[in-house]
């Protein structure tokens, strides 16, 4: 897992890093953790990040919530935590579509809370499956999945760090999975809530901008687990105001 810190206070970064390892340490997961202090222009070199925790009122070129909207774009399943001294800056935020919100005032209380929170989310969102494709074995996380679309008797799997192609039906493959981010909505196709821009019953856009139809027969599943998917991140959210 891939974690980055974006936060001009030195003496905070070093605090926030000592306890986010301290944390994920009990995780099963490899952790690599950079610490930006200066510069935007360091960010554009990272190649992958899951987490980020984004200080919004930044000395840099880019404010947070600005740097927010670019990660998102690039990593569209990273997770996004704002940090910040002004409470305030949390409504501006939520056009981003973040994760949750660390008061710097009140960090003792909020950090708890969020770890927490955060290692529940990994949890779910670090199933993986193992296919084969031309003889190899590779393992693939489940939240990295763009989307599936099924093609004569194969499967072409789209993810956001490669591409495979494998043989297989699509409801071979779906009765061998369990992640409810991911979600049919034709009869050859399946798309993972988190890459969905805008949908209405009948039409989706994904990140990328592609359009896609509704079957009819999904249409009312779409709709009820898009508002469970959206139900969720609001309950976050709640949860920090409580």
């Amino acid at each position: 897992m891939y974690i980055v810190l974006v936060d001009d206070d030195v003496e905070f970064s070093h605090k926030l890093e000592r306890d986010v390892k301290s944390h994920f340490r009990l995780i099963d997961e490899k952790i690599n953790f950079i610490v930006i202090n200066d510069t935007f222009e360091k960010i554009k070199d990272i190649e992958q990040i899951d987490l980020t925790f984004l200080d919004i009122d930044l000395n840099f070129e880019m404010n947070g919530i600005n740097i927010g909207s670019y990660l998102k774009y690039k990593f569209p399943k990273i997770i996004i935590v704002f940090v910040s001294m002004h409470e305030e800056f949390v409504f501006p935020a939520l056009s981003i579509g973040f994760f949750q919100f660390i008061r710097k005032k009140q960090y003792d209380i909020d950090i708890i809370k969020v770890l927490n929170q955060i290692e529940f989310f990994l949890r779910e969102n670090l199933k993986k499956i193992c296919i084969k494709m031309e003889g190899r074995d590779y393992v693939i996380r489940l939240s990295d999945i763009r989307y599936i679309m099924s093609i004569g008797h194969d499967l072409y799997i789209n993810t956001y760090k490669k591409e495979y192609l494998i043989h297989s039906s699509l409801k071979k493959f779906m009765d061998r999975i369990s992640f409810v981010e991911l979600v049919q909505i034709e009869r050859s196709l399946v798309v993972n809530l988190n890459f969905i821009k805008r949908m209405n019953k009948t039409n989706i856009l994904t990140l990328n901008d592609e359009e896609y139809s509704v079957g009819r027969k999904y249409q009312d599943e779409l709709v009820r687990k898009y508002e469970e998917f959206l139900l969720k991140w609001l309950l976050l959210i709640l949860l920090w105001l409580w």
